[in-house]
């Protein structure tokens, strides 16, 4: 199973307790679970990091199209079924 990563996962780590420079090793161990297929993001959110023009969008650009892959429509239908926006959906 891999995990998908929105932007905010990249985006908090990045500004609270991950930084580049304070805690390189959370960077370097999303590169290697990206490498075994663990961790993955999609290519829409590669497009919000990398108009930062900062680290974050530096890291997403060396990253390559292997960690921010097309959405395919399978993405998209889960997509749908996890996420939500106002109230918290019914059990």
């Amino acid at each position: 199973m891999a995990y998908l990563l929105d932007s905010d996962v990249f985006i908090q780590a990045k500004n609270l307790h991950y930084g580049f420079d304070l805690c390189p090793a959370f960077w370097t161990w999303l590169e290697s679970a990206n490498a075994a297929s663990r961790a993955i993001s999609i290519e829409k959110v590669s497009t919000e990091l990398k108009a930062g023009s900062d680290e974050l969008s530096d890291w997403v650009s060396a990253r390559g199209p292997g960690f921010f892959l097309p959405a395919d429509n399978a993405v998209l239908t889960a997509l749908g079924e996890v996420s939500w926006v106002g109230d918290h959906p019914t059990v």
